[in-house]
């Protein structure tokens, strides 16, 4: 059923038009991922976990995210050394390379980790595996910042745990 409701949103809000980087007048500078075995073999070698902003184009909640929370925290340089911040797309015809290096749609790819929502933001390790507690939408908009950097700073500590450094 969670499966032909995605189906029938993703449908719905299927783009008709090309991806705009620009939104409300703020340029995105989030890297949309394609590849997440290169990007997985990056957050080994430098030791950071992903921050993983699941999204779809005409999202109001994900660009409100990524204006507000995502934007800002690249901006500040803060944590460049820190966390990988990373955006995958889940619309139709959105093709990824997962973790161990298979190519599949970005949307069935998402949901091997359930997710059926977007805004999603998940927080994973270079192998793929979650390392603290996602966060779905956007329950409470003005201490939002503060659960993305404390969720942060717990997939940091649970990927220094891992020791998967290489």
């Amino acid at each position: 059923m969670k499966a032909i409701f995605l189906i029938v949103l993703l449908i719905v809000s299927a783009p008709t038009l090309s991806r705009e980087e620009e939104h409300d007048g703020f340029k995105h500078s989030l890297t949309e991922v394609t590849d997440f075995s290169a990007d997985g073999r990056i957050a080994k070698r430098n030791g950071t976990p992903i921050l993983l902003l699941v999204s779809q184009d005409h999202c109001p909640y994900c660009d409100q995210i990524k204006r507000e929370i995502l934007g800002p925290m690249l901006a500040s340089g803060e944590y460049d050394h820190k966390i990988m911040i990373r955006e995958v797309y889940i619309d139709l015809g959105a093709q990824v390379t997962d973790f161990s290096g298979e190519r599949q749609a970005a949307s069935s790819f998402m949901l091997s980790y359930r997710v059926y929502l977007t805004p999603t933001l998940l927080f994973l390790d270079g192998e793929g595996r979650e390392l603290t507690k996602r966060m779905v939408g956007i329950q409470t908009p003005e201490l939002y910042p503060f659960y993305v950097d404390r969720a942060v700073d717990e997939a940091v500590t649970a990927f220094r745990k891992t020791g998967i450094r290489h």
